[in-house]
């Protein structure tokens, strides 16, 4: 079958992958460069730093214990992963820096400092089991909560909600519209985290293996106006006028495009995308060290939550011990997000754009329908967001529709 995949991020890559084996498959990707939310400074993207930098801008690291089906993949690749710390910290609004246990040992101090760091750990797990009882809840009322009709403003409830804000990009100040079906189950998984780990030669590697490898047909800056869809196929109107015959088509774009890419959806298809919206956001890559220096703080972490004031802040993730930085290098890399007017900008050496969905109890509520129904007027639909909405959702998604099209597997 010729079949038509529109998105060139995780997703649609590694459905593009699994299906190469046994069927003709073309990738359309809007954008200049493949990869989506996975970009690489020195790899997919290009950059001005030295050759031997390799930044992450966006998926940065892989938890084993929860990512098991990224982790076959990563295997069945060959790609090389290195461990690397899972540490962080909160800084709230008012001065107060929360470390985290793997933070406290990175802190050290004097004796009386390292007992008050104790206390005030043994606080906030109080707090957290306190979360942890208002948020056991069945699986069908959490998807009719939000994320904040959870949330108390203990400082572990805050810490929380700015994890929630790394994980998935929601600005802080709107964490708390999310679905609480999507973002309690991810807290309560990671939790219980066993080991992190990034990829030699950044996220990068194991799509540019996939890339590599693969026998069909690739787009770049193909900008796709509609899709028409009859019985015996699609068509695939470019914006060039072109129209391309296909199969089947997968959907692998953000959710909130799906219906102005297709001309004719199904009343059922508004229904269950007539709620998404679109999450633009944008990450720095920089050099500020001075965002530490200035405050006082000694510590930097893998991921420092940071409010900024209150229910406004973002994170900062130290780049240098996760994406293998030499160790003979003196300047310190970090991936902020919510926080431009802490950051010097002239120390800044990326700007980022993505395009990420807009969780919503309304949105979110129609993902098992959308996977269940996958085949329905030729269109399949993968991403993150039929998952837990990280890499492990976007690679699961492609193994189910790669089964339902007589595609590979991983082994």
């Amino acid at each position: 079958m010729r079949i038509a995949i529109i998105g060139g991020g995780s997703a649609g890559l590694v459905t593009a992958h699994l299906l190469d084996r046994v069927h003709d498959v073309t990738v359309f990707e809007k954008a200049s460069v493949l990869g989506g939310h996975v970009r690489t400074l020195n790899r997919n993207v290009s950059c001005d730093l030295d050759a031997n930098l390799i930044l992450d801008a966006g998926v940065i690291e892989f938890e084993t214990r929860n990512f098991p089906t990224v982790m076959r993949l990563f295997e069945s690749l060959g790609c090389v992963t290195r461990p690397v710390p899972g540490t962080t910290t909160f800084w709230t609004h008012d001065g107060v820096h929360h470390l985290s246990p793997g933070s406290m040992k990175r802190a050290g101090g004097s004796l009386g400092q390292r007992l008050r760091q104790l206390i005030d750990l043994l606080e906030l797990k109080l707090q957290g089991t306190r979360f942890h009882r208002r948020t056991n809840l069945p699986e069908t009322v959490l998807d009719t909560r939000t994320f904040g009709d959870l949330l108390s403003e203990a400082d572990a409830d805050r810490w929380a909600a700015l994890l929630a804000t790394y994980a998935y990009s929601i600005p802080y100040e709107r964490v708390r519209e999310m679905p609480a079906g999507l973002t309690i189950p991810m807290l309560r998984a990671f939790e219980h985290a066993q080991s992190w780990v990034s990829l030699e030669g950044g996220s990068w590697d194991y799509l540019g293996r996939i890339v590599d490898r693969f026998s069909g047909t690739l787009h770049t800056d193909a900008h796709v106006d509609r899709v028409t869809r009859k019985e015996h196929g699609v068509t695939v109107h470019m914006a060039s006028g072109e129209a391309l015959s296909f199969d089947k088509l997968v959907i692998a774009a953000p959710p909130d495009q799906t219906l102005a890419l297709l001309a004719d959806p199904s009343e059922a298809e508004r229904r269950r995308f007539g709620a998404w919206r679109a999450n633009h956001i944008h990450v720095l890559i920089h050099q500020d060290r001075g965002l530490y220096d200035r405050r006082g703080v000694e510590v930097m972490t893998e991921f420092d939550v940071i409010e900024t004031a209150p229910h406004q802040g973002g994170y900062n993730c130290y780049l240098n011990v996760l994406c293998g930085v030499p160790e003979t290098e003196e300047r310190a890399f970090g991936l902020a997000f919510g926080l431009d007017e802490w950051i010097d900008s002239e120390q800044v050496i990326v700007r980022h754009e993505h395009h990420t969905p807009d969780y919503t109890v309304e949105s979110h509520r129609w993902h098992h329908e959308v996977s269940a129904t996958n085949g329905e007027n030729h269109t399949y639909h993968v991403g993150a967001w039929l998952g837990d909405g990280l890499q492990e959702g976007a690679v699961t998604s492609a193994l189910a529709v790669s089964k339902l099209l007589g595609g590979d597997t991983i082994a």
